[in-house]
């Protein structure tokens, strides 16, 4: 049987573990792909053994049986995913952890797989940390305390009142990293993220942790917050409106997904039940996290 991988979903660390602060990443399954064969040359495999060609074209990965893996491309190998490229969720960290796992040598060592997963991923987005294929490979939940810190979670934390807002508009993740990095290189900036909004993360972490709704909804307003005055770049226009009146009703918090820009928004509703969200916020489609 073929194994599946599930998308993934940052739920609190973007960005500011790119500057210490720890993150928690999981498993998404409503969202997922598997490998398939189709020789038909048409539908839906067309563009994944475009980009898996191109993959074993240019690729110098190492411990990667590319000879097997051209065989099984020109037999009709392609990645069956519902996965959206360009939402934040992982879609080719999906597709690495799937190669690394049909045609790789996986160490069973978490250091290890990461930084073989790290490497894969270089070829779609120049240069990679390794956290997304691991979670689909892993298909556990990850505390990220550093880059090279990676704690396995024994179970996933509730995840009751996060839904998935979907912004209905693909972006490119590094772009928007350079903008972040550009606005680090203003101290008050850097200050404010390191004592305000990386704090603010941890402590919100920990709330899932521990469960502790009513804290949890405290940081995660302090986040919205925070990202809404100094990150309004990776708010897209169009829910703008959806964040403000989040923050002055409380009815729910919304905060950025991965990169933000589009894609998908973090949304955590504990005030109104999905149901009555979704009347809310009419105009959006909302994904339950669990």
């Amino acid at each position: 049987m073929l194994s599946t991988f599930p998308a993934k979903v940052l739920l609190l660390g973007e960005y500011t573990i790119l500057n210490g602060s720890k993150a928690l990443a999981l498993p998404y399954w409503p969202l997922k792909g598997e490998w398939s064969f189709d020789n038909s040359g048409s539908g839906p495999a067309v563009n994944s053994r475009r980009s898996l060609l191109s993959f074993i074209d240019s690729s110098q990965a190492r411990g990667i049986d590319l000879e097997r893996m051209k065989k099984d491309y020109l037999n009709g190998l392609w990645f069956d995913s519902t996965i959206p490229q360009g939402f934040g969720l992982g879609s080719s960290g999906a597709v690495i952890a799937a190669i690394y796992e049909r045609y790789g040598i996986p160490a069973s060592v978490l250091v290890e797989d990461k930084k073989a997963l790290a490497g894969l991923e270089d070829f779609f987005h120049g240069s990679s940390s390794g956290l997304d294929p691991l979670v689909s490979h892993l298909r556990r939940p990850l505390l990220i305390h550093g880059f090279d810190d990676v704690e396995v979670l024994p179970s996933t934390p509730d995840l009751s009142d996060f839904f998935l807002l979907n912004t209905g508009k693909p972006r490119q993740t590094g772009p928007l990293v350079s903008v972040y990095q550009e606005k680090m290189k203003d101290p008050q900036f850097k200050q404010r993220c390191g004592e305000i909004l990386a704090k603010e993360v941890n402590f919100a972490i920990d709330a899932v942790l521990r469960n502790d709704r009513t804290h949890l909804f405290h940081h995660l307003w302090h986040i919205s917050k925070f990202q809404w005055e100094y990150f309004p770049e990776m708010i897209p226009i169009k829910e703008r409106a959806l964040w403000t009146r989040g923050l002055e009703t409380g009815d729910y918090v919304l905060k950025l997904c991965g990169a933000g820009g589009g894609g998908f928004i973090l949304g955590f509703g504990q005030k109104l039940p999905l149901e009555e969200l979704r009347e809310v916020i009419h105009s959006h489609e909302l994904r339950e996290l669990t």
